[in-house]
């Protein structure tokens, strides 16, 4: 069946597979699988599962397991907690490759640059016991890098739930992981703490409402800031409103609001980059930083590293490592002489440009329209036909009926058409579309990247570009 690439952040770890190779839905019906785990009586839960009754169970959640992976007895003790962090692992392993023993026949690892021989040894280990036919192990950031000059020092930019992460990628005939940097404890998790009390707080001095009053509405501001920072990319302002008992509450949220907040882990990223180049620079100036979505999507990020001189930053795709793992892998193979399980610390870089013309980065995609609708690792061609989204299947070919609990989802609930060059979307429902989490007032102008969600049912569908493809007509 081919390659599987399974990219390993704990921040939510991603596959793909293919040719060429697409996201697999891991989780349920979702495409990341973050690192969360829940102990119970009815066993261990993990991944979004978890995730999503992280702050209802705050004393019980367990998310260091793939930062801190070891077989050190945990502190937190009790009949039904696990007894290390590689039991946590091999359970979240396991809900993977239920999902993706469908999709491929081999496996090859994407990992973080601080992982060692004895991270790598754990996870070989926990992979042979579940039966997980891994070919190898590559780091995150040589199977995500694209091209670029020659003459300019690469870094690959990452943040991860627990720390950041800068590498310095060689360039040459082969690209080599040489050096990198890490900050723990001022990852994700630190960030999202920061930014969902200043929401918190601003609910408190403008309406009198704490959101931390009750558990479940702390957990719907955890559940939701990944919207706010979706929104927050192509808008300076947006109204948040949650419902607290019987009453719908609302706050005005400003980007330069989350931007401030977010400072001083855009700060560190910088204090750690200045660290490279001084180690690593060599006289050069000229810089490459390449950046993972994940830290790509942060508010006021980019602009913070725009203000380094000479600099070429680069948004890389989502899942940039997962996809690039299948298409690099022919290159690694040809190389490995041991015929085993190999470690790569570098790969062939010298006939890249070739490879990356059949790759769309980012960059290239985000100055694009939007050409599709992505449901459920499915691609929707948007054309003059109005696209209508809603519970019930009207009997076009291109309608999407939202599946599973489509509470608060009309039958005929919001359509999408092409229009003078642009994707138009109409609300036609009662109970609401959102666009990253504003609400649509008749109807709106989409950009590529935005995220859609109908009524209060959950399910969201992304917009998104196909570079060099031909729509339907």
């Amino acid at each position: 069946m081919g390659i599987i690439g399974l990219e390993l952040n704990d921040s939510g770890i991603l596959a793909a597979g293919g040719s060429p190779p697409i996201l697999i839905d891991l989780d349920g019906q979702v495409q990341e699988s973050p690192g969360f785990a829940l102990p119970q009586k009815k066993g261990l839960l993990v991944g979004e599962t978890a995730a999503s009754k992280a702050h209802l169970f705050p004393r019980q959640i367990l998310n260091h397991f793939w930062d801190q992976l070891n077989t050190e007895p945990l502190e937190q003790t009790g009949k039904h907690f696990p007894l290390n962090h590689a039991e946590i692992a091999f359970r979240h392993l396991s809900l993977i490759w239920q999902q993706l023993q469908s999709h491929g026949d081999e496996i090859v690892m994407a990992v973080p640059s601080f992982y060692d021989r004895e991270h790598l040894g754990l996870i070989l280990g926990i992979c042979q016991e579940l039966g997980m036919p891994v070919r190898g192990f590559v780091p995150l950031a040589l199977a995500a890098s694209s091209h670029v000059g020659p003459d300019k020092m690469l870094l690959y930019l990452d943040i991860h739930l627990h720390r950041i992460e800068v590498i310095y990628l060689e360039q040459g005939e082969h690209l080599s992981l040489r050096d990198s940097a890490t900050t723990v404890e001022k990852g994700l998790l630190h960030l999202y703490r920061k930014l969902v009390d200043m929401i918190a707080q601003e609910f408190v001095r403008t309406t009198r409402f704490d959101p931390f009053h009750q558990a479940a509405s702390e957990q719907e501001l955890y559940d939701r800031l990944p919207g706010i920072l979706s929104h927050f990319q192509h808008n300076s302002s947006m109204v948040f409103e949650i419902t607290g008992g019987f009453a719908p509450y609302s706050i005005t949220l400003e980007r330069d609001s989350i931007t401030r907040i977010s400072e001083p882990v855009y700060r560190e990223v910088l204090r750690l980059i200045k660290r490279m180049q001084n180690k690593r620079g060599r006289g050069r100036t000229s810089l490459a930083l390449q950046l993972s979505q994940r830290l790509a999507r942060l508010p006021g990020c980019k602009e913070m590293l725009a203000t380094l001189k000479d600099v070429q930053i680069i948004e890389l795709d989502r899942g940039a490592a997962a996809m690039g793992v299948p298409q690099i892998w022919n290159q690694l193979a040809a190389h490995d002489n041991n015929g085993g399980i190999s470690f790569f610390t570098s790969r062939p870089w010298q006939d890249q440009q070739q490879t990356d013309d059949h790759r769309t980065p980012a960059a290239t995609a985000a100055q694009a329209s939007p050409t599709h609708l992505l449901y459920h690792s499915i691609a929707y061609p948007i054309t003059e036909k109005p696209l209508t989204i809603g519970s019930a299947h009207d009997g076009r070919q291109n309608d999407i009926t939202i599946s599973g609990a489509a509470g608060g989802v009309s039958p005929k609930h919001c359509t999408l058409e092409l229009k003078r060059g642009e994707i138009l979307l109409k609300d036609i429902s009662e109970e609401g579309t959102f666009v990253d989490e504003q609400q649509v007032k008749g109807s709106i102008t989409l950009k590529v990247g935005q995220v859609i969600r109908v009524g209060n049912s959950g399910e969201k569908l992304q917009m998104i570009a196909c570079i060099n493809s031909s729509t339907a007509k």
